[in-house]
């Protein structure tokens, strides 16, 4: 399902790519991304979604800097654990086919670059490159994925601001490139209306995110409670 990056591509993006910047690390952060054993990995993996989705995902992982496939699948879809450059943060993420097949690169690559020690700011203009120069690739159907595994640690950015939320809700993204939160019908609700948020609207990443009430282990999560 994932396709190996160019080598050329990648050395292209690190030579046009700045240092981190000295002295503006706190005492977690930056800290280089590692993935777990095999098994321990494959199995956080599939934590974020449903085992009717991640039983039979492809699952892969960045080891030395390249990308591994550590377990095939069958269906399309795909499962990976993301990592920022916070200690401890953990994003598991499963995606359906049309997923895999495009928003996954850019995880993909993302993670590749923090694992080399870029900086956020660097790595971002590193992924717009990718969407100007094709690349990187737009949805062109319906992609989705699944970020509900209770193991989740989440920060509020990946850059060094961020700040430890944990685990926040078992959620869905559906991507909706370029699209802001009036074009979701949320206009007067602003970004957000009870479990349905946008997320960085009006860019290639815009996502509508819908909080779902269970965890991909069937326990309920913060908003199944009470």
């Amino acid at each position: 399902m994932i396709a190996p990056f160019r080598k050329h591509l990648l050395f292209g993006l690190l030579c046009a790519l700045s240092q981190p910047a000295a002295g503006q690390p706190g005492p977690k952060y930056p800290v280089s991304p590692k993935p777990l054993e095999v098994a321990a990995e494959i199995a956080l993996a599939r934590s974020a979604a449903p085992p009717e989705v991640s039983d039979s995902a492809e699952v892969v992982a960045i080891r030395d800097g390249e990308v591994r496939v550590i377990h095939r699948g069958s269906s399309g879809a795909a499962c990976m654990v993301a990592r920022d450059l916070h200690e401890g943060s953990l994003y598991p993420i499963c995606f359906n086919p049309e997923g895999a097949r495009t928003v996954m690169h850019r995880e993909v690559l993302q993670g590749r670059l923090r694992s080399m020690g870029i900086a956020e700011d660097s790595i971002d203009r590193g992924v717009e490159a990718g969407y100007r120069d094709g690349t990187l690739k737009l949805p062109e159907a319906f992609a989705i994925a699944y970020m509900m595994s209770p193991r989740q640690v989440l920060f509020s950015t990946p850059k060094a601001e961020g700040r430890r939320v944990g685990a926040w809700h078992p959620h869905v993204m559906i991507y909706t490139p370029n699209s802001s939160a009036s074009d979701l019908g949320l206009a007067r609700a602003g970004q957000a209306a009870g479990v349905f948020q946008v997320g960085v609207p009006g860019t290639h990443h815009t996502e509508f995110i819908i909080i779902v009430s269970r965890w991909s282990d069937g326990t309920p999560g913060p908003a199944g409670k009470g």
